[in-house]
């Protein structure tokens, strides 16, 4: 069966912040997402933040009232494949964000790591077709 045989992707992921307009500032201005929408309701406000129309889409949000007195949990960490890292790169520090240098693996897959306002930890990668085959090739041997 394909993954999308029944209809089913990924929308996007919820990620609970401290300062609504410091994370849309973050990954609109430095990450170069697009500002989707907002919403407000009385246990939340939220903004949804995308790599572009139909894209990966992130809903930052603050929770309100009772809800804010429970616990959140962040996700360990996002991971994005990026097909020019370099450039991308290049433009996220022109924004004035400091980024680390790329780490290029052994097997040749480069990456490089930030953290969000809220800390929450961003991998940008590039050369994850040949990642998965690595997995797909360890998967194998392990039948």
């Amino acid at each position: 069966m394909n993954r999308d045989s029944n209809g089913l992707e990924i929308w996007h992921l919820a990620i609970p912040v401290t300062d609504l307009e410091r994370s849309v500032s973050f990954y609109c201005g430095n990450l170069g997402f697009e500002l989707a929408g907002r919403d407000e309701y009385p246990s939340m406000r939220q903004a949804f933040v995308s790599l572009g129309r139909g894209g990966f889409t992130i809903e930052l949000f603050v929770p309100l009232g009772e809800e804010a007195a429970k616990p959140r949990h962040l996700p360990d960490h996002l991971a994005f494949e990026c097909r020019a890292i370099e450039s991308y790169r290049a433009a996220v520090i022109a924004s004035g964000f400091s980024v680390p240098e790329i780490e290029t693996s052994p097997g040749g897959m480069k990456h490089f790591e930030l953290r969000d306002p809220d800390g929450v930890k961003l991998d940008f990668f590039q050369g994850r077709a040949g990642y998965d085959a690595f997995l797909s090739n360890n998967l194998a041997l392990r039948k």
